[in-house]
């Protein structure tokens, strides 16, 4: 006999099942229940191909029946005659309509408002029941980031072939040496402007030097160019592989961002594209041009400083454009990762900014796909070590999508940060929506942590040394939610009780010499169940 028994109004215990028109219930008497609407709906896990037996511990504030239907059919009624008392009413679903995870919808035949809420009845407890192996569970998503290994590198190098830095950029071989060699990164991309690269067999050799450094498992080249238009911002094009046609700004057929992608799409190239210094004046960044499956990420900094926000002190107020930073284009629903890249006409690799990627295959595609995924972050040029976790199962760069049930079974969040730097860390400072929510900040300038050394009991030394490492964790509890978002009741097509409540977090780390890294955000998104109205019923 399979049996599983749903406690309703625990979040934690209630969320993945419930999908829409249910408000939060509370009471001396049973404090774990949720009001329900006229029309609601729960998601269960049914044993499919056999009869699933469920049962419904529930009251209603008024003599009230209650329809349950499963794919528009009625499998069943509860009637609770008598107000305010806790009774059990049991339905069964026929094998024909169990289907696994089934959706049962409960429509009541009076409506009840009280306190501006609506309270046709009230559900504690669900449980079914069914012959057979046990019932199904949710799946519940989980990444390992120790299971994925941590290599930087520069994404944005300029050679000689760039006509804006000429000799004085150093030729590929040179700056590619000096990355591997020099700097220690593990990758690097050379993204020389691409019309620059169409004349000459130049795009050509530039592969083949490529080819030659690249090394997976131990220094990785990333074929690569910059689209570079004064009306649409600039854009690098990063590549899987050396494929033999470029595109650039020039050209009528990929003369606009959507442009550019219908030409990769159409010439079969597996890329990406990453919009940088979006925040610059001279070019100015139109984030309505955007594109999802080709634009994962954004270049956070760089040699022209960091484009997180407007006025921010890494950039220049008078070469800024107001609206088009990274949170400006966060703030319009861009889910956008951070990476970072020297782009240095006149400076060595890494200055200025670097990547650092999470890569399951120490290869290109493995680079590439890190970065789709977003599991990547920008620091200002130093190989800081950042990782974040939100409860054990999100990682930076990832989303989640719920429903408003499901969110409220995440709280508190438990954000876990783990830094370790190349310098002092001053502070780590958590954003939601891009306002800072909590932060950690060191003791005070010139402060240390003391190790203490013991040997069988005797106290042997203190050392002082730079707090160089940090962990730390953030929690965001239940009752501290922002709402963004909120509009009249009777303008909604959805369930109107829950405000959209879909946000994301990052986290940016400041070191005292004053380098900074960026995680890429993480996302919860809050997907509202529908609910049509149903007309008609009268008000108790």
């Amino acid at each position: 006999m399979a049996r599983k028994v749903i406690v309703v109004g625990d979040p934690k215990s209630d969320g993945d099942y419930i999908l829409y028109g249910f408000s939060a219930g509370w009471s001396r008497e049973r404090p774990t229940f949720r009001l329900g609407n006229v029309l609601a709906a729960v998601r269960l896990p049914l044993l499919p191909g056999r009869e699933n037996r469920i049962t419904w511990r529930m009251k209603a504030p008024v003599p009230q029946t209650i329809r349950f239907t499963v794919r528009g059919r009625e499998v069943g009624r509860a009637s609770l005659p008598e107000p305010e008392r806790w009774e059990d009413a049991s339905i069964s679903v026929p094998a024909e309509l169990s289907k696994g995870t089934t959706e049962v919808v409960l429509e009541c035949e009076k409506f009840v408002l009280r306190s501006r809420t609506e309270s046709c009845f009230a559900l504690s407890e669900i449980v079914i029941e069914s012959d057979g192996d046990d019932l199904p569970e949710p799946e519940r998503p989980r990444v390992e980031l120790s299971d994925l290994r941590l290599v930087f590198g520069d994404l944005h190098i300029h050679t000689c072939l760039s006509w804006c830095g000429g000799e004085r950029n150093g030729t590929p071989e040179e700056n590619l040496r000096f990355a591997r060699d020099v700097k220690g990164h593990d990758f690097a991309a050379v993204t020389d402007h691409a019309e620059h690269l169409v004349k000459d067999g130049t795009w050509e050799g530039l592969c083949r030097v490529l080819d030659d450094f690249n090394e997976e498992g131990r220094f990785v080249t990333i074929p690569a160019y910059e689209w570079t238009s004064d009306l649409y911002g600039h854009r690098n094009v990063y590549l899987a592989e050396p494929y033999g046609e470029v595109f650039h700004c020039m050209d009528p057929a990929s003369s606009s961002p959507p442009k550019l992608w219908a030409s990769l799409e159409e010439a079969g190239q597996d890329a990406i594209t990453v919009p940088h210094h979006p925040i610059r004046r001279e070019f100015p960044m139109r984030w309505d041009e955007h594109d999802p499956k080709w634009q994962p990420v954004v270049e956070m900094c760089s040699v022209w400083g960091s484009s997180e926000h407007y006025g921010n002190e890494l950039q220049e107020i008078s070469y800024s454009e107001p609206g088009t930073s990274v949170r400006d284009a966060l703030a319009r629903g861009l889910r956008l990762g951070f990476v970072g890249g020297s782009d240095g006409h006149d400076r060595v690799p890494g200055t200025g900014g670097l990547t650092g990627a999470f890569v399951e295959e120490f290869s290109r595609r493995g680079i590439l796909e890190a970065i789709r995924s977003r599991h990547c972050y920008a620091t200002t040029g130093v190989p800081i070590r950042l990782y974040l976790v939100l409860n054990d199962r999100l990682v930076m760069g990832d989303e989640l999508e719920v429903n408003q049930y499901q969110l409220e079974g995440l709280y508190p969040l438990l954000f876990h940060v783990s830094v370790e730097g190349t310098a002092p860390v001053e502070s780590v400072e958590l954003f939601e929506c891009n306002e800072l929510v909590a932060s950690y900040r060191a003791s005070g300038v010139g402060s240390r942590i003391r190790s203490c050394y013991w040997d069988e009991g005797e106290f042997l030394r203190v050392d002082r040394r730079a707090d160089e490492q940090v962990c730390v964790e953030f929690v965001i509890p239940h009752w501290e939610r922002h709402y963004i978002s909120w509009k009249p009741r009777e303008k909604l097509g959805t369930d109107p009780r829950v405000p959209n409540h879909s946000t994301f977090y990052y986290v940016r780390v400041t070191q005292r010499d004053g380098h900074r890294a960026w995680s890429s955000p993480i996302w919860l998104l809050c997907r509202v169940g529908e609910c049509e109205r149903v007309k008609g019923y009268r008000h108790i």
